[in-house]
This record gives structure tokens, C-alpha cells and sequence, in this order.
């Protein structure tokens, strides 16, 4: 071998192993496999994150059932409008009381009974003897007019004082009067029925106050 031919085959050698352009391309290429893994693995990751924030925000079914408490009647009831009624009769209708012989009724109370009595004395407004009907204090005025009316009529029949029920009164089925009670209300009241009797006797009332 010549020094010109050992000179070329060294110079060949050098240029298969450090070829500018050819090292560039691999780098390149390796690089661009990295880039491209990272960028997936990123992803990925990214994914997990954003899936265990959403499981750990959401409540569990039986939590949400649990702590949400059914809430269809009180919202049909609003919706409505409409209130838990009492137990009073409708507007316009007048209440009722039945005194039996030998018992009065007070008329201002909160629940209108009858109880045993001697006559209207104190809180007892009316009393039935089974043959007459007793006021408190003179509370019985004559009335003629109907129960519609008696809202405006009884008031000023009262205020008068001229139609006064001197003492007891014979009641009849249909008699109807205006009332003065034993704590000043007016109001009035219809005979709905009656039977004399001193011992089995009774009246059912229909009354309205004026409050």
C-alpha cells in the first residue's frame, strides 16, 4: 500500500463517522421521537388530573338522595298558594252552638260549648231554660231584617239600644235577633231549631259576631 492509498482510506473512514449532515439528521429525528412521547405522556396525565377533580367535586348518588330531602308538597303547596285550613266554617256561614235546657253559652270564648249555669251570669251570654232564651246584661234586640243584612243593621239597632228584649223570650224555629255579648260584641243569631222542654229541651243557635 502507498502513503496516497493509506491517506485515502483514512479520509474515507473519517467521513462515514463524522459527516456533519448525517449527525444533524439523527439528532433531529431522535429529537422529534422524544417530543412526541413527552407531549403524550403530558396528555395522559393531564386526562387523570382532570378526571379525579370531577369524580372528587360530584357527590356520591346516595349522599345527594340522603341530604335532599323531598320537597314536593311544601313546593305544590306554595305554588298553590294555599294554607292548612282550620277547622271554621267557610266565610258567610254562620257557626252553631246547641244549648241544652239548664245550660248557657258563652259566646266570646274560643270554643263555644254549652255548660250547666242558673242563668246569663258573668262570661255566659245566653241561657236556656227549656221554654225561654235569656241574654246577659239586656243583650237580646228585636230583629227583622235577614242574616246578610245584619252586619250593617245590628250595629246601629244595638248603639240605639230602642229594640231591647225586655226578659226572657219565647223562642220559635226561624226567630232571629241581634246580640250584644257580656264583653260588648255585637253580632246576631237565627233560631235553626228548638224544643221546649225543662228537662230534655233544647235550641240550636246559628250565630255571626260582628268583631
Amino acid at each position: 500500500m502507498t502513503n496516497n492509498d493509506h491517506v485515502k482510506s483514512k479520509t474515507d473512514r473519517a467521513g462515514k463517522t463524522s459527516d456533519p449532515a448525517v449527525t444533524a439528521a439523527l439528532v433531529s429525528r431522535r429529537g422529534a421521537i422524544m417530543a412526541a412521547a413527552i407531549t403524550a405522556v403530558l396528555g395522559l396525565v393531564g386526562a387523570i388530573v382532570v378526571a379525579l377533580i370531577n369524580t372528587g367535586s360530584q357527590p356520591a348518588k346516595g349522599a345527594e338522595a340522603q341530604g335532599s330531602p323531598s320537597t314536593s308538597g311544601s313546593s305544590s303547596q306554595a305554588a298553590s298558594g294555599t294554607q292548612p285550613q282550620e277547622d271554621k266554617p267557610a266565610e258567610g256561614v254562620p257557626e252553631q252552638v246547641k244549648i241544652d235546657a239548664g245550660t248557657g253559652a258563652d259566646l266570646d270564648g274560643s270554643r263555644v260549648a254549652p255548660v250547666s249555669a242558673t242563668g246569663p251570669n258573668g262570661d255566659i251570654d245566653l241561657f236556656y231554660d227549656g221554654g225561654n232564651l235569656t241574654s246577659n246584661r239586656s243583650g237580646l234586640f228585636y230583629y227583622y231584617g235577614t242574616e246578610q243584612e245584619a252586619k250593617v243593621a245590628c250595629p246601629k239597632i244595638v248603639s240605639e239600644g230602642k229594640d231591647v228584649v225586655p226578659g226572657p223570650e219565647v223562642i220559635s224555629t226561624g226567630g232571629k235577633h241581634c246580640l250584644r255579648t257580656s264583653k260588648g260584641t255585637v253580632g246576631w243569631i237565627g233560631v235553626n231549631d228548638v224544643k221546649i222542654d225543662d228537662n230534655s229541651g233544647y235550641i240550636v243557635l246559628n250565630y255571626k259576631l260582628f268583631r
